[in-house]
């Protein structure tokens, strides 16, 4: 990173991806529709695979333990579990503006990635660098663009008045310029994300599900209307300040809130948690952490580590395991054919997440491991998980229910069966199986045969289905049903009592 850098800005954009081919809707397919060849022809992106070329890659290679990194970088030749992307010719000549409160800010883009993983998630990472801007308003403006997935409240002049930007411009190339005002009618169309992430994300993503096709990639976002914003910014005497106690602690709430009206209760403080913040301290830097942002306020010359695969792991955690429980309240309505096999799919991938996905360590690295842990808490990865473990051993109860419903109705059936047959077999023993042996070959030409049949087939199969089914819950299925078979029953009788039973 450049000296004259000032602060480091990422924001990551987490979204729930599923394909637009997939017919069975109520299944969760997503573990196997990431090995799709439509990951391999996305418009603006360009693969990434894991290579060490350079001392960075090596140093943040093995900062994490063995089973983290598979899933954290794509491998060539190892199942997928993570598909990782880079943006695809991302000029030099590019630039980010954003206008809060007034006053415009014209950034660098750094890079810009992407992340789809196997649980049905996608994270959209995208860093920019300020070299011009010191001021903490000026930071937390500029951070401002974390909230604009779509505007979390309306009228939009009411969310300008907690932080909102006014308008948003980015040149990626000559040939991508996105601007963004955010003065469309949002009744019509709520909870939509805005079109300058969809442009940079590009075909085949669409968030309108009128827009879907076969080839389209449907995504909603999952956590908000809020993206995770990673800061990091050089300022000596706030680190100076936090560390002697005379900094007001309203700064930085509102700072890492990214709301100016966040206001820090003195009655409220916790050593080592300010609020909903927590804050960690070392000697040159200051680390905030909340649901919304990670940030690092540095005494020195900034240094590229802003732990963004850590919290891209943390954020794919959470939102997976909203998504999975969004799932389960979904599939619980759906008809009981369908019930069992949506809730095997995912419990499958549910199991794999545990296995592959979540970890309660990461690195040995002491700082990495606190931030790490802090991030946990904050976005309640540990509630959400016994929360899931509950609706999946609750739905999962349910399924083995109905599959031993559906069992039990089986066997009742062949035991129905196997009962009516027990006394057409005894009478064709005691007779003979030669009984009728001419006239059994035309047997609905003879009278004899037709009595025959009636009197010791029908008769007995129809009393022994009455006599195993009879129910007298007073349904109009039950109703219709006892009433057929005891019309037959008296039919049958009638027959035999006129006309005998053929011998």
């Amino acid at each position: 990173m450049k000296k004259n850098v000032i602060s480091e800005h990422i924001f990551l954009f987490p979204f729930t991806w599923k394909s637009g081919s997939e017919k069975n809707n109520y299944l969760f397919l997503q573990h196997l529709q990431i090995e799709n060849k439509q990951f391999d022809r996305l418009k603006n992106w360009q693969a990434d695979y894991a290579t060490i070329e350079a001392d960075k890659d090596y140093n943040e290679f093995v900062y994490f333990y063995k089973p983290v990194r598979a899933s954290l970088y794509t491998f060539r030749s190892s199942p997928l579990i993570v598909r990782n992307y880079s943006y695809d010719g991302l000029s030099e000549d590019n630039h980010f503006i954003i206008s809060a409160e007034g006053k415009e800010y014209s950034l660098n883009i750094c890079n810009i990635h992407l992340k789809i993983y196997k649980t049905g998630i996608g994270i959209l990472s995208l860093s920019v660098c300020n070299s011009s801007y010191e001021s903490p308003q000026d930071i937390q403006n500029i951070n401002s663009f974390s909230k604009c997935i779509y505007p979390p409240i309306l009228p939009i002049e009411k969310a300008r008045e907690e932080l909102f930007p006014e308008y948003i411009k980015i040149r990626l190339n000559d040939k991508h310029k996105t601007e963004e005002y955010f003065n469309k009618d949002y009744h019509k169309e709520p909870i939509t994300i805005t079109p300058l992430i969809m442009s940079i994300l590009g075909e085949p993503f669409v968030c309108k599900e009128n827009k879907v096709r076969s080839d389209s990639l449907f995504i909603e976002p999952i956590l908000g209307s809020q993206m995770f914003c990673l800061c990091l910014y050089k300022n000596p005497e706030i680190v100076e300040d936090m560390k002697d106690g005379s900094m007001n602690y309203s700064l930085i709430e509102s700072f890492m809130m990214i709301n100016k009206r966040i206001m820090y209760q003195q009655e409220d403080y916790i050593p080592g948690h300010v609020g909903s913040i927590y804050y960690l301290k070392s000697e040159h830097n200051i680390y905030g952490i909340s649901r919304f942002s990670l940030m690092c306020i540095s005494k020195e010359v900034l240094r590229s580590k802003l732990y963004d695969q850590l919290v891209s792991l943390v954020i794919m955690q959470r939102a997976t395991l909203l998504s999975l429980s969004t799932e389960i309240a979904r599939v619980s309505t759906l008809a009981k054919y369908d019930l069992v096999p949506a809730i095997e799919s995912i419990y499958e991938i549910y199991i794999q997440f545990i296995n592959q996905l979540y970890f309660k360590e990461v690195t040995e690295d002491i700082q990495g491991s606190l931030i790490y842990d802090k991030l946990s808490t904050q976005l309640k990865i540990e509630e959400e998980l016994k929360q899931l473990d509950f609706e999946i051993d609750e739905v999962h109860e349910y399924a083995t229910l109905i599959e031993q419903s559906q069992s039990k109705f089986k066997v009742q059936i062949l035991t129905i069966i196997g009962a009516a047959l027990v006394i057409p077999t005894f009478a064709t023993g005691f007779f003979g199986m030669n009984i009728f042996k001419e006239e059994i070959v035309r047997w609905w030409m003879n009278k004899n045969v037709a009595l025959w049949m009636n009197g010791y087939v029908f008769l007995p199969i129809l009393i022994m289905v009455a006599l195993c089914t009879w129910n007298r819950r007073k349904t109009k299925m039950n109703i219709l049903k006892n009433i057929i078979l005891l019309g037959l029953i008296f039919a049958s009788i009638m027959i035999i009592a006129t006309c005998g039973c053929g011998l």
